[in-house]
């Protein structure tokens, strides 16, 4: 069922952005966030505040400015 691939995919990618999780399925963000939200409210993955997340070139191996607050993040909780 892609509502467990989803979650598996959350799991072993451990933090994710709803774009990214779209992109990965081939679904629209719309179709895809409610299978995250279905996850959040089971308590095994955690919508997290983007404001954890600032990019200091840290992150990745080459800037190129990312916005993180554009999309919601989700981690892995279990």
């Amino acid at each position: 069922m892609l509502i467990i691939s989803i979650r598996d995919y959350v799991q072993l990618k451990g933090r994710v952005n709803l774009q990214d999780v779209a992109r990965h399925f081939r679904l629209s963000e719309s179709a895809t966030e409610p299978m995250l939200n279905f996850w959040v409210k089971k308590g095994v993955i955690k919508l997290v505040n983007n404001d954890l997340f600032t990019c200091a070139g840290k992150q990745c191996s080459a800037c190129i400015s990312c916005n993180l607050t554009v999309y919601p993040n989700y981690v892995w909780v279990q």
